[in-house]
């Protein structure tokens, strides 16, 4: 999950293999002071639930996530925003090319931590170069 620091940036939370997503992003949205300048929110569906939209809104923060196709009482989003979320995903696609990242070879999270961290670093330098 990402999230973070709002004084030192973007950051991520490490959740169980055996943990839904969806609890995690909750807790991490619930629990995040995002910055001012945070206006939206953007999602997959595997996030389009009412617990999630209500979190959101309860910061402020509009939710940027299309409802499932089976959901009774579907909502609008904002599609232009949406097609951004993209970016993030071909980050993660990315940063599953440093193979000790996709296979997490290590066993302590602070080792696993540490590693995309660099792997963030690699990538942004690549960026940035």
């Amino acid at each position: 999950m990402i999230g973070g620091d709002p004084d030192h940036g973007m950051g991520f939370v490490l959740s169980p293999g055996q943990d839904s997503d969806f609890t995690v992003g909750k807790k991490l949205i619930e629990d995040f002071e995002f910055p001012i300048t945070v206006s939206h929110l953007a999602m997959d569906k595997g996030y389009s639930g009412k617990a999630i939209l209500k979190a959101c809104t309860d910061k402020k923060i509009e939710p940027v996530v299309p409802p499932k196709s089976n959901m009774k009482e579907p909502w609008d989003y904002n599609h232009i925003v949406y097609l951004y979320r993209n970016e993030i995903e071909r980050l993660f696609s990315r940063l599953k090319n440093f193979r000790r990242i996709a296979t997490r070879y290590d066993k302590l999270d602070s080792a696993y931590s540490g590693f995309v961290m660099l792997g963030m670093i690699a990538l942004l330098l690549k960026v940035l170069c």
